[in-house]
């Protein structure tokens, strides 16, 4: 979990500051990025669950 947040920090971090450098806060971009990884996260999550 604590990747999880960590990586959404990142995306959200780095969103603000390419669009402090370039005068754009669109968040077009930013809204499929995050729920993609979360998904990804979901689906690493599952596929690396340990079967018995």
């Amino acid at each position: 979990m604590k990747n999880l947040l960590l990586s959404l920090l990142g995306a959200i971090v780095t969103w603000f500051v390419i669009s402090f450098f370039t005068h754009d806060l669109e968040f077009n971009y930013l809204a499929p990025l995050i729920i993609g990884i979360v998904i990804g996260y979901g689906i690493g999550k599952r596929d690396n669950a340990p079967t018995h």
